[in-house]
């Protein structure tokens, strides 16, 4: 007779397979490439993880966070981050989603976050809603998705900001005052430090900078362009502080380098672009705008090259 040998936890094999674990790896890399999919591949990365580790009874057991813990790992994001997208993606129904694409108002992960979590609330409320009844918890979650819907339908509408869902559920309310300002006004006032130093703070905020880049793709690269626009200027005014009597001769050349320099940082703007992204971005018209620029550019190089050899300054 043979004795049965229970077989230990490390005999056994991960609780998901390598198929799962590829695809999340791509989901993750094209989470950080693609930043006007981020809520569509947030919430596909969230749905891998429902996978992996089904919601059953609404509590979280240490055996599932571990499972989510090493998923996370093996994937490359972290164990915070998978969590929240699982949570995201468990508090949106199929209905919210399909009434999410076929919207035409923007709406970013974050907003959809709020809405599936009110990951804004006051700490208080997040905690009673966590301790109330399943059935109670998922009728604050619908109210919340009622919210963003309804704005959704509201008349001229292009997008809803997380600044302003977050106000309209009572998470972070806006300022009778600064809800008030126009664009314009805040303009006018730039010039003051305090509210400089505001508006500042306010562009630094990662929640914002998501938001900024996810609307607008070409955001990053305008970005980049006035920061090699700040460091031009810069350094041309250390080399005129030293010389105070430049000739206006000298001063044209510089203003030359200068703009030289903002194209060549857009050349390379464009170069560390991702095929895929901008595959992703362009239209048909566009993508063969681009080829055609590209194959006057490497005769253009080749031409630059042989004058470099050469000792030509002259342009035919």
């Amino acid at each position: 007779m043979t004795d049965w040998i229970e077989p230990s936890a490390r005999e056994t094999g991960p609780a998901y397979s390598s198929e799962q674990v590829e695809l999340g790896r791509k989901l993750v890399a094209r989470d950080d490439l693609l930043t006007d999919e981020k809520q569509r591949t947030r919430l596909e990365i969230g749905d891998l993880l429902l996978t992996v580790a089904p919601v059953d009874t609404g509590t979280t057991t240490n055996d599932t966070n571990e499972l989510i813990r090493t998923f996370a790992a093996d994937i490359g994001m972290t164990a915070d981050m998978a969590r929240q997208y699982r949570s995201v993606s468990a508090g949106c129904s199929t209905a919210h989603r399909q009434a999410l694409a076929e919207s035409d108002v923007t709406v970013s992960y974050s907003v959809v976050r709020e809405a599936a979590l009110g990951f804004s609330l006051p700490k208080d409320t997040r905690e009673a809603e966590k301790a109330l009844p399943k059935a109670d918890r998922e009728r604050r979650c619908q109210e919340r998705w009622e919210t963003l819907l309804g704005m959704l339908q509201e008349p001229g509408r292009h997008r809803v900001t997380a600044q302003e869902f977050r106000a309209a559920i009572g998470a972070r309310p806006i300022p009778n005052s600064a809800s008030a300002m126009t664009a314009e006004k805040i303009v006018e006032q730039l010039d003051r430090p305090d509210v400089r130093s505001a508006v500042m703070a306010s562009m630094m905020e990662p929640t914002f900078l998501v938001e900024a880049l996810a609307a607008d793709p070409m955001a990053e690269l305008k970005i980049r362009d006035s920061l090699a626009q700040v460091a031009q200027v810069a350094q041309v005014a250390q080399v005129t502080g030293s010389r105070q009597n430049t000739p206006p001769s000298e001063e044209t050349d510089d203003r030359l380098v200068m703009q030289l320099g903002r194209r060549v940082n857009l050349l390379h703007g464009l170069v560390e672009m991702h095929p895929e992204q901008i595959i992703n971005i362009a239209d048909e018209d566009m993508l063969n705008a681009l080829e055609k620029a590209c194959e006057g550019l490497a005769h253009w190089a080749q031409r630059l090259h042989s004058a470099r050899t050469c000792g030509q300054a002259g342009v035919r």
